[in-house]
């Protein structure tokens, strides 16, 4: 405009003006919310590492205890049944990992879906950005 001087701000009114300001909150909002995903991914990876480390070190740690265990109870009845104790320590090694991998898979799928909170604030914007637009324009797009 001529009458302004440099570094004054435009007018207030108009559909220019009106559009500059949807553009500006619009990119702060993509902002924010890739902030938002940056967070979740932070916590989604530490989540992840220390399953991952207590997974490996629990297994690591009762592997050698159902070792010790099953050395145990095959000299116990060794001089009686060896192949008994041979056959019941490997049925139940068996069935222990079973339920271990069923167990690893149900805390898999009750996780949390990966960056639900920032699709949710996402959804939000676009109906807030939708409905900006609509008043903006004083019509549907």
């Amino acid at each position: 405009m001529p009458n302004e001087a440099p570094g004054e701000a435009a007018p207030e009114g108009g559909l220019k003006a009106a559009l500059v300001r949807l553009g500006e909150s619009a990119v702060g909002l993509l902002r924010t919310r890739a902030e938002l995903a940056s967070v979740e991914l932070a916590q989604e990876r530490e989540r992840l590492v220390l399953r991952l480390v207590l997974l490996i070190a629990g297994g690591v740690v009762l592997s050698f205890a159902a070792l010790f265990v099953g050395f145990f109870f095959i000299a116990l009845f060794w001089d009686t049944h060896p192949l008994e104790a041979i056959a019941s320590v490997a049925l139940f090694y068996a069935i222990g990992g079973a339920l271990m991998v069923n167990k690893s898979r149900a805390i898999g799928r009750e996780a949390a879906t990966p960056f639900a909170a920032t699709i949710s604030e996402l959804e939000k914007d676009r109906v807030r950005l939708l409905r900006a637009a609509q008043d903006a324009t004083g019509r549907e797009p």
